[in-house]
């Protein structure tokens, strides 16, 4: 049962972090684009974070399960402390993109967009920071 569930951890670690370098990328294109196009284009490519979502959501589920043999030891393990802690944050944080996103297409698009693109950053560095520290703690 452990090897399907770090298959469905890594799964999830694909879809999550993958939307977040996508978004990077796709956001290098809009960049290039005429000022029109760029709100369109910046909704339109909004449907990766449902991948994304997805892909949290296996991690949760598949990281929950993983973690239990290490509940024991917790409290001496800060670095496992930090992952999980900077788990929640980076829940906060996609609740955060959710809700701008939501509010983006209800109207002043612009607006929402930009407010939640530091969002953006900030969740594709501490994705990169759990990455790192799992493999830290679970070599």
């Amino acid at each position: 049962m452990r090897e399907i569930m770090l298959i469905v951890h890594f799964i999830g670690l694909v879809m999550g972090l993958g939307t977040a370098f996508s978004h990077a990328f796709l956001s290098i294109a809009a960049s290039k684009m005429e000022k029109e196009e760029v709100t369109r284009f910046r909704l339109h490519v909004m449907v990766l974070s449902k991948m994304g979502h997805i892909g949290i959501a296996l991690l949760v589920i598949s990281g929950t399960f993983l973690i239990i043999p290490y509940w024991p030891t917790l409290p001496q393990n800060p670095l496992l402390i930090l992952k999980l802690v900077l788990v929640a944050v980076l829940a906060i944080l996609l609740l955060l993109i959710h809700r701008g996103t939501q509010k983006a297409f209800q109207g002043n698009a612009d607006e929402h967009l930009k407010r939640i693109e530091p969002y953006g950053k900030l969740t594709m560095l501490i994705g990169l920071t759990i990455l790192v520290l799992a493999v830290y703690i679970f070599h």
